[in-house]
C-alpha cells in the first residue's frame, strides 16, 4: 500500500564466521589491539579456562603460571553499550566446557581476519573483524586437531519479541591478567604477616 512503512529486513542466518585458515595478521598495522604476540602462547600448556559472568572475556591459565585473557577492543565496564559477547566455534566449546579444567598444549595461535553478515533494520552488510585462533594438542591425542576461533558480537534484541533487530561484529585481543594494585598490596601484607593498626 502507498505510503506505508517498509518492513525491516529479517535477519540474516545465525553467525557462522567465514574463514579457511588463520592468515597472520601484520602486528605493525594493529598495534592498538595487539598487547600479546599470539605466537608467545604456543607450547605453553594451558590448564583451566574461565568465562566471565560480569563482563565479554575469558582467562586462559596456563602450568607455567601465566594468565592470560581474550578480550573485546574497546569495551568500557562502565558504559557498555550494546550488549557484547565472546563466542567460539562448537569444537572449541567441547574443549572447554569440562569445568574449566583442561590439559591442552598450544601448537599455534594467532590473530585472524574473520568475515560475518551483520545488519541493522533495512540494512545488511559484510563485516571484516579479528578473532583469535588456536591449535591444541592433548596427552592423549599427541596430533591435535584444526583450528578452534574465538570472536566478539554485539546484539541487541526487541524487548518486547525478543527477536535480534541489530548484529555486528568487534576485534578481540589478548591481554595479560592484570591484578588490582589492592589486591596485590593485601597479599604482601598477608605474607609478611603485618596487619594494619586502626588509626586513634
Amino acid at each position: 500500500m502507498a505510503g506505508s512503512p517498509s518492513r525491516p529486513r529479517p535477519p540474516p542466518p545465525a553467525p557462522g564466521p567465514s574463514w579457511v585458515r588463520p592468515a597472520r595478521i601484520n602486528h605493525c598495522c594493529f598495534l592498538s589491539k595487539i598487547r600479546i604476540n599470539p605466537a608467545d602462547l604456543v607450547g605453553k600448556v594451558l590448564k583451566s579456562v574461565r568465562r566471565s559472568e560480569k563482563h565479554p572475556s575469558i582467562t586462559l591459565a596456563f602450568a607455567d603460571g601465566t594468565r592470560v585473557q581474550i578480550m573485546v577492543d574497546g569495551y568500557d565496564p562502565v558504559h557498555k553499550g550494546v550488549p557484547k559477547e565472546l563466542e567460539m566455534d562448537p569444537s572449541l566449546h567441547d574443549l572447554f566446557a569440562s569445568d574449566g579444567a583442561v590439559d591442552l598444549t598450544v601448537t599455534d595461535c594467532a590473530l585472524i581476519t574473520l568475515s560475518d553478515k551483520a545488519f541493522a533494520p533495512n540494512d545488511q552488510w559484510d563485516q571484516n573483524h579479528l578473532g583469535v585462533a588456536f591449535k591444541f594438542a592433548a596427552p592423549d591425542d599427541p596430533c591435535g586437531s584444526g583450528w578452534h576461533c574465538v570472536w566478539a558480537i554485539l546484539q541487541d534484541h526487541d524487548e518486547a519479541t525478543g527477536e535480534c533487530v541489530f548484529r555486528t561484529y568487534d576485534d578481540v585481543y589478548l591481554e595479560h591478567l592484570q591484578r588490582s594494585p589492592r589486591k596485590a598490596k593485601h597479599r604482601a601484607r598477608r605474607k609478611s604477616g603485618l596487619t594494619a593498626s586502626p588509626v586513634s
